[in-house]
């Protein structure tokens, strides 16, 4: 005798059994109403599949709409920047940045006056352009900032910079080209330890200074303070180097205690606040702004480079 397949059930009579032996109240419509054929069995087949359902579509215009979206020249571009610091001193350890390339929305930017003369200018600018997730602008380190601001001059405006340079000879300024594109990034031999700090022992008072480099947020906080300072005090001079030490130093002969700290830098010899100075300078990842100038009469000397909020005008 042939043997008989049992018969199927569809979902709907198996779902009304249940209610029925459950008991259970049928308050909505069945599935069969809701999606109906929910429970036939699809004769669809590879060559039968029937078109989108959608009314009003343009073939044209989505495909018009997609190479809107994939034209390389109507995306943002971007390039990779290495940083000075190679991420020894970040916990994220972020060895380079993707930065994006400067716009005509970015040059309005530059040219706000208000943004001018508060300072913010460039903090927005480095937050509009740094494209890499988890870094915050102030967190950078001076030097790796250094970095992105090179970056976005020379791939806007090219390497050429125009500047106004004093003869160390008669102090007399002349007029020189700058190749920005010749500028390196210092050659750190020193790296800091695992607590991202370094040790500089002092001459005079024979102590042992652990420092660490502080963030371009807290330069800026320090630079604010010591303002803040200068104007409430009336004093001729701002503190702001002294405040700046005193942010470095960790510790002074194991003692960490900030009070101690400040009062120790407020009388330190000039010879031991120079040799920390020094160390700092010698430790921090930057680019090598020295740069070589050649007057008129071909005298050749070595001097930092200067720039200023006039690095992005395309007229220098």
């Amino acid at each position: 005798m042939e043997k008989q397949e049992p018969t199927k059930e569809s979902i709907t009579e198996s779902l009304k059994k249940y209610k029925e032996k459950k008991g259970v109240k049928n308050d909505f419509n069945e599935i069969d109403n809701v999606y109906p054929g929910a429970n036939q069995v699809s004769n669809v087949r590879p060559d039968n599949i029937p078109s989108a359902p959608f009314q009003g579509f343009n073939q044209s215009q989505f495909e018009a709409t997609m190479s809107k979206e994939t034209d390389p020249d109507l995306m943002m571009s971007f390039e990779v920047v290495p940083l000075p610091s190679n991420g020894l001193h970040y916990r994220h350890g972020i060895s380079e940045l993707n930065v994006e390339y400067m716009t005509s929305i970015d040059e309005d930017l530059l040219t706000t006056p208000s943004l001018i003369e508060n300072g913010s200018v460039m903090n927005m600018l480095l937050r509009r352009k740094i494209k890499t997730v988890g870094v915050d602008v102030d967190e950078l380190l001076p030097g790796d900032r250094n970095a992105v601001i090179l970056f976005l001059r020379t791939s806007s405006y090219g390497a050429n910079y125009n500047v106004l340079v004093p003869d160390p000879r008669t102090g007399n300024p002349f007029k020189a080209t700058v190749d920005l594109l010749q500028l390196k990034y210092k050659q750190i031999s020193e790296k800091p330890d695992h607590n991202g700090h370094f040790t500089v022992e002092i001459p005079m008072r024979k102590k042992t200074v652990i420092i660490r480099l502080l963030s371009s947020g807290e330069e800026n906080m320090i630079q604010k303070r010591a303002a803040a300072q200068q104007d409430a005090y009336g004093t001729e001079f701002s503190e702001f180097n002294t405040m700046k030490l005193k942010a470095h130093i960790v510790s002074i002969n194991g003692k960490e205690d900030r009070t101690y700290i400040e009062k120790f830098v407020n009388v330190m010899p000039a010879l031991d606040a120079y040799t920390i100075r020094k160390k700092i300078l010698e430790v921090s990842p930057d680019v090598d702004m020295k740069y070589e100038f050649v007057t008129k009469d071909g005298y050749k000397f070595s001097a930092n480079l200067e720039v200023g909020i006039d690095f992005f005008s395309p007229s220098t």
